[in-house]
């Protein structure tokens, strides 16, 4: 039964009845009118189509004025095409940089010292804080192949005893990890690295109550700035033993010279230099050969023989009749220059096999040079003096710029032989 929750003019109602009555005042939703949209001013309607059509037209005249009639766009034929080395002015492009196609090189214009090499002003500001290295390397049968000899600026040889050669190798413009293997040190030797004041490596000397053979008395005597052994090692590859295995490293060398205050380029007298000859005015073939002990010959082992090498216009060498090589660079031992320097040797005074090398003085020299043979002279003013060499007319010689290899062979017992020219 329904319940009565109220009474209306006198009547009874119930809950259900004013529920529905309720409902029933609520307007039906097809009942409910829809607000009509505002309607556009009649006068915008009428002027809206014209000025369209007149921005459009004015856009088409205005793009034929501008990008048609006034730019004039040149004709395919007339536009220069660029190379492809050419890059924007701009360093940017979408954002991100361009490099250059090739950057700008300063030129080489100084001019080393020693052999003639060419530097730029940079590369000579940072060699002018250094000091040459002179490196005493073996050349027993047993120390071959050796390492650095491509690196030097400049190579003496020798006899050292028993018709046994060794090198002197000057190092500036190079600087190997690796030079040697490293023998002891000769009284001549000691006098031509005198030239340089350098930095020398070493491992002993010859000494001697003879002062013209006493190499170690004169090391201290002259002030050599010695770095003898510190920094050396033994490198055994299984085929050569002391003493035919100890090496140094020129940049060692230079770290030892900065503790001492030696890391300064010394005056040095330079040579004349030239550019290499034209091909057509080079020579052809040269084939020389020097023998430095004729009676202590030791089957050839320490005869060198020079074949000139016309596309690099360098002299490639032999030794022991077999290619003398690098160890480091993997390549063939070559000189743009070649001296054969004739000079006294004698025994040294002390009743040892010891030699005595006039260092000091002058003589005939032959230069191989451009493919050719020349005869001239060389001379020696004093220990610290360098050696200087002339032409037949007494002109100083002018060497190519390049490895610059000195022999010293006897008078008395040693040979140079031209074999073809």
């Amino acid at each position: 039964m329904a319940k009565v929750i109220e009474i209306a003019d006198g009547k009874e109602v119930s809950q259900e009845t004013q529920k529905v009555n309720k409902d029933n005042n609520l307007p039906k939703k097809e009942e409910v009118k829809k607000e009509e949209p505002k309607q556009k001013h009649p006068l915008l309607r009428k002027i809206a189509f014209p000025v369209v059509a007149i921005l459009t037209l004015g856009g088409i005249a205005a793009f034929y004025y501008f990008g048609i009639y006034k730019l004039k766009p040149t004709h395919p034929s007339n536009v220069i095409t660029f190379n492809s080395r050419y890059i924007l002015s701009e360093s940017k492009l979408f954002g991100r940089k361009l490099p250059l196609l090739s950057q700008p090189k300063e030129p080489k214009t100084e001019e080393s010292p020693l052999n003639g090499l060419l530097f730029t002003k940079k590369e000579m500001n940072e060699l002018t804080k250094r000091r040459p290295v002179a490196v005493m390397i073996n050349n027993h049968s047993e120390a071959r192949p050796q390492s650095g000899l491509n690196s030097a600026d400049i190579v003496y040889e020798t006899n050292a005893e028993g018709g046994i050669t060794r090198y002197l190798g000057i190092f500036w413009s190079n600087a190997p990890e690796k030079v040697g293997p490293v023998r002891s040190l000769r009284q001549y030797y000691l006098e031509w690295l005198s030239e340089y004041d350098p930095l020398l490596i070493r491992d002993g000397c010859a000494e001697s109550s003879d002062p013209k053979a006493n190499a170690c008395g004169n090391v201290k005597a002259y002030g050599i700035k010695d770095v003898a052994t510190i920094g050396s090692w033994r490198w055994n590859d299984g085929r050569r033993y002391a003493p035919h295995n100890e090496y140094n490293s020129i940049n060692n060398a230079w770290e030892y010279a900065k503790k001492q205050n030696w890391d300064s380029l010394p005056k040095i007298d330079g040579y004349e230099f030239k550019n290499d000859a034209k091909s057509d005015e080079r020579g052809k073939k040269t084939i020389v050969k020097t023998v430095f002990h004729m009676r202590l010959n030791n089957s050839g082992k320490y005869d060198a023989i020079w074949t000139y090498d016309p596309d690099t216009n360098s002299y490639l060498r032999k030794i022991g009749g077999v290619i003398d090589a690098d160890q480091e660079t993997s390549s063939q031992v070559s000189a743009k220059n070649v001296v054969i320097q004739k000079v006294r040797m004698n025994p040294a005074s002390d009743g040892t096999a010891r030699l005595v090398v006039d260092t000091i003085g002058q003589g005939e020299a032959v230069f191989l040079i451009d493919g050719k043979v020349i005869n001239g002279k060389w001379k020696k003013d004093s220990r610290k003096d360098r050696t200087k060499f002339f032409n037949s007319s007494g002109e100083p010689m002018k060497f190519n710029r390049g490895r610059i290899w000195i022999a010293a062979i006897s008078q008395s017992y040693g040979k140079f032989d031209i074999i073809e020219q």
